[in-house]
């Protein structure tokens, strides 16, 4: 099944409206676990033309037209921030837009009524939508005029590419790194207090552990250092922004992880802790904690409760292990590239895209 998906899209000529700068119409063929790794999906090693949003936006309706109507195909990011582009461009445009998510539903609780609107207006304009986010599955489909355009994909982990070469057994990890949350550009800072207050605790029963943050971008650095000096959270390294390999290279090292994330997401850190076979402690909130680490989510806010297992897996080798390995497998077999292409193969069939 999942072949006949890249056989249709490289029968297409297919571009990605990018969130990040890039060469505008140049090919890329990303591959990473993340929204700009999509365009891989399709197409593989053929990758899409990349544009980036911030680039061309402020271009003219024409020019705007000259570059989409270049392309069957656009994989478009249900961003809030590109609606009006896609607004402007969905009546002239003839081919396909195809949306992938990647925005924090929880926060639709806190829009204006205008705002509110302007999504439900845009989301109309897609052919079809494609959820990273099984939670929001429900609510985006109820504001469609065509609930069946809409479906759960995820996006895939190309764990053979990314995660393998860094897969270790437990002997091999430093038994008391700890990896605590993730940052990122965004102002939203990922539940740090509550994070924090986990990783405080379970030092003073493990008084040699040390904790680090990873991928955290310039503009949080001073920010997250202050908070944490405040909080009293002693052996506590803010990891700068790296690569994506980089990334995942330096989240292997450690032995486990806390996120008590309680944002609807896709879960980024969930998954590649999974995909490496990294214990993780977090919540029932995010899609991946539930899939990938049933016996180690918690609820929201659920410090003690987070503490306790985190305490028994550093005690713990043989839980650490069947933590560890169950959620590799499911990781694979659920985030795998072979299996987010059937899914969207199976949307983009039903609705007679394919």
């Amino acid at each position: 099944m999942a072949h006949q998906l890249v056989d249709w899209a490289l029968g297409k000529k297919f571009a990605f409206l990018s969130p990040y700068m890039c060469e505008r119409g140049n090919k890329y063929a990303e591959v990473v676990n993340g929204i700009t790794g999509v365009p891989y999906t399709f197409r593989g090693d053929k990758g899409a033309d990349y544009y980036c949003y911030h680039d061309i936006k402020n271009l003219s309706h024409k020019e705007h037209m000259d570059i989409f109507d270049k392309y069957d195909v656009w994989i478009y990011p249900v961003f809030p921030e590109y609606f009006d582009l896609l607004k402007s461009i969905r009546t002239d445009y003839k081919g396909k837009i195809l949306g992938i998510t990647d925005i924090q539903s929880h926060v639709l609780s806190y829009w204006s009524m205008d705002e509110l609107y302007n999504f439900v207006e845009s989301i109309n304009c897609y052919d079809a939508v494609m959820c990273t986010n099984m939670d929001e599955v429900s609510t985006f489909k109820g504001c469609l005029e065509k609930p069946d355009i809409c479906a759960y994909t995820g996006w895939s982990m190309y764990s053979d590419k990314l995660h393998k070469p860094y897969l270790k057994q437990s002997d091999a990890r430093d038994t008391n790194l700890i990896s605590v949350s993730i940052s990122n550009p965004g102002d939203f800072n990922r539940d740090l207090l509550t994070n924090i207050a986990a990783y405080k605790k379970l030092k003073k029963k493990f008084p040699d552990i040390q904790g680090f943050m990873y991928y955290v971008t310039p503009n949080k650095m001073q920010g997250l250092r202050k908070v944490i000096d405040k909080m009293d959270a002693k052996d506590f390294k803010l990891v700068p922004e790296l690569t994506y390999t980089q990334a995942i290279e330096y989240l292997s090292k450690a032995y486990m992880a806390i996120h008590l994330y309680t944002f609807k997401v896709v879960g980024r850190l969930a998954q590649d802790c999974a995909a490496l076979g990294v214990p993780m402690v977090g919540t029932v909130a995010n899609l991946p904690n539930r899939l990938c680490f049933p016996e180690t989510s918690v609820n929201d806010y659920e410090v003690d409760e987070a503490v306790e297992i985190a305490s028994r897996l550093l005690k713990d080798k043989k839980f650490w292990t069947d933590v560890a390995n169950k959620a590799h497998l499911t990781a694979m077999d659920f985030y795998g590239t072979e299996a987010t292409r059937n899914r969207m193969y199976i949307l983009l069939k039903k609705i007679n895209i394919i």
